[in-house]
């Protein structure tokens, strides 16, 4: 039903049309859309019609077929079968829906062998203090956010290298976590403000930054080489973003790449169109205040809330000299150079069957080794595998040792996580597991 919702709302333009083709393209075991299925037409004369869409949905106005009633395409998808098909439609009905089910000929994207989970070490364990939050500095420090009972109350900020606790402060407000900045600074996030540390002379010191300050000048920064900041202008109500680079020498700007869920946006301005009139008014005032179209409010209100709603997700990473940008919406894993020049695209599929493989939507790179990793869940268990920046394609996967882990970050070849085991009065440790790296190889 939802899916047949989701399809009624992204052809609703063209309902108004008379004689129009109607195609999907769906998973034959999960029912499920299928993304960024190449779909041509066979028109008069052999002629070809490319009416490719990033969501496996296909609209076609019949009138360019003067009056014939069949009509003849192929399709085809890397992970799919492909074919031809020749399908015979009413010429008197304004439109003619069709649904096609396909049969994956290659599901398994990531390897079946898995890495036998080897015993963790223990980095932290306390009789007092449970472990909500964690962070790893370059040179090896660890910030420890903990709390004794209970975290909006009592939590505190550690800072532990080599075994030492060099730093320990209370928290004055309501903690919610914490966020690591582009450079590597870590900062504690409150209800009311940011909280980050600071070196003073041989000591740190806790010190307050603004939080629309820190969410309006700092977290956009992707990333930074010697001559550019990388920042994206993603925000998590918009189905859509870019990505650019300033140059610190001369402050020109260069956009990199546009990433966009093209059916979440069809949907997102589409519910303008089922709003009651009161809405509309005020869609239209801020419209003609602020020159942002109407769908635009919204769908940023009231789309953004609904269950349909996913926020894009194309994370970008700096490895050596080189931008690697993940553009799931279109399978895509596009290579750039630092100036911002593609070098090459790379097909991914990874991401495909999510229900069955656990994909989570949580790319981590680790900045002591460059190598960039997929976190996957199933039945209880975090697995983690290692992307191949020359294809695209999971190198193993390593199963954690515990199930229900929390918060997994990778750091020097490991895999560092929260856990506290099923009915325990064990407090929450943080562990670290260690991974097999494969080697870096450079873009050609």
């Amino acid at each position: 039903m939802r899916h047949f919702c989701l399809f009624l709302l992204f052809f609703g333009s063209f309902l108004t049309e008379a004689q129009n083709l109607l195609l999907t393209f769906k998973d034959n075991k999960t029912n499920e859309p299928i993304p960024n299925v190449q779909c041509l037409l066979i028109l008069k004369n052999d002629t070809l019609r490319d009416f490719s869409n990033q969501n496996g949905n296909i609209a076609f106005n019949l009138k360019e077929l003067e009056q014939a009633t069949q009509v003849a395409f192929s399709f085809a998808h890397p992970i799919y079968q492909e074919g031809q098909k020749q399908l015979f439609f009413d010429p008197k009905k304004d439109t003619n829906q069709f649904t096609y089910f396909l049969k994956p000929t290659r599901i398994q994207e990531t390897p079946g062998i898995t890495v036998k989970p080897n015993q963790p070490d223990t980095v932290f364990a306390s009789k007092n203090y449970n472990v909500a939050d964690f962070e790893l500095g370059e040179s090896g420090e660890l910030f420890l956010l903990t709390y004794e009972k209970n975290l909006l109350k009592d939590a505190q900020l550690q800072c532990i290298w080599k075994d030492t606790t060099l730093f320990l402060q209370q928290i004055p407000q309501r903690s919610v976590g914490l966020k690591r900045d582009f450079r590597g600074n870590v900062h504690v996030e409150t209800e009311q403000q940011m909280y980050g540390i600071k070196r003073a002379d041989s000591t740190l010191i806790l010190g307050t930054i603004p939080k629309d300050y820190y969410y309006k000048y700092i977290a956009p920064i992707v990333d930074t080489s010697l001559t550019r900041q990388f920042y994206s202008s993603y925000i998590d109500i918009y189905p859509a973003f870019e990505y650019g680079a300033v140059d610190l020498l001369d402050s020109s700007y260069k956009a990199i790449l546009h990433i966009q869920d093209d059916l979440m946006m069809e949907l997102y301005r589409s519910e303008y169109k089922w709003v009651d009139v009161r809405t509309k008014l005020w869609a239209k005032n801020l419209e003609n205040q602020t020159g942002i179209d109407a769908e635009i409010y919204v769908g940023a209100n009231i789309f953004t809330q609904s269950l349909y709603y996913e926020p894009v997700y194309a994370p970008m990473f700096l490895v050596k000299d080189t931008i690697y940008i993940f553009d799931y919406p279109k399978d895509m894993l596009r290579i750039y150079s630092l100036d911002g020049k593609l070098l090459k695209s790379v097909p991914i599929f990874h991401h495909y069957h999510a229900k069955q493989t656990g994909f989570r939507k949580n790319l981590q790179q680790d900045r002591q080794t460059g190598c960039i990793y997929a976190v996957f869940e199933q039945e209880g268990y975090t697995y983690v595998s290692q992307i191949d920046l020359t294809t695209g394609k999971m190198i193993g996967k390593v199963k954690l040792a515990f199930r229900y882990v929390e918060k997994v970050r990778i750091h020097d070849n490991a895999a560092y996580f929260i856990y506290r085991p099923f009915e325990s009065t064990q407090r929450k440790f943080l562990y670290k597991q260690k991974l097999p790296n494969k080697e870096l190889k450079d873009v050609e």
